[in-house]
C-alpha cells in the first residue's frame, strides 16, 4: 500500500504561509488509519528556526510528513483525531519521515519534542 498516495499541491499565500490546494492523505500504521489533510489547510511547511536552516530547510523530503504533523497539531481536534496526543502526533511525524527516507529525521523529531509544545492545538 502506498502510504502517501496523493501528490502534495500547495499554493504560496503571504509571508511564510502556504495553502493545500487538493486534499492530501497519509496512512499511519501508528494510528492505524488514514490522515486526510483537506484542501484549504494553511501551513508554514516545516517550522525550522532561522539558526538551524543551514542544516534543515523549510521544505524537502520532509515536507509531506511536516504537512501531516502540522495538521495533527493544529486541526485534528476539529476533525477525526480529537484524542491524538502531542507525543502521538510527533511519533507519526517520525514514522512518516522514516518512510520518506529523511536523513535528518532524528534531529527534526527531537526539535518538535523539545519546542512543539507551545503550538500544539493552539491555533
Amino acid at each position: 500500500m502506498e502510504r502517501f498516495p496523493d501528490e502534495l499541491v500547495l499554493r504560496k499565500l503571504n509571508g511564510k504561509k502556504w495553502e493545500v490546494v487538493e486534499r492530501f492523505r497519509y496512512h499511519s500504521t501508528r494510528l492505524g488509519k488514514w490522515i486526510t489533510v483537506p484542501a484549504g489547510f494553511e501551513t508554514d511547511l516545516a517550522s525550522v528556526p532561522w539558526f538551524a536552516r543551514w542544516y534543515v530547510s523549510r521544505d524537502g523530503d520532509h515536507t509531506k510528513p511536516a504537512m501531516v504533523h502540522d495538521f495533527l497539531y493544529v486541526k485534528a481536534s476539529e476533525a477525526e483525531f480529537p484524542d491524538v496526543t502531542r507525543e502521538q502526533a510527533d511519533r507519526v511525524f517520525l514514522e512518516a519521515m522514516t518512510i520518506r527516507g529523511v536523513r535528518q529525521r532524528r534531529v527534526m523529531y527531537a526539535a518538535v519534542r523539545i519546542g512543539g509544545g507551545k503550538t500544539f492545538r493552539n491555533d
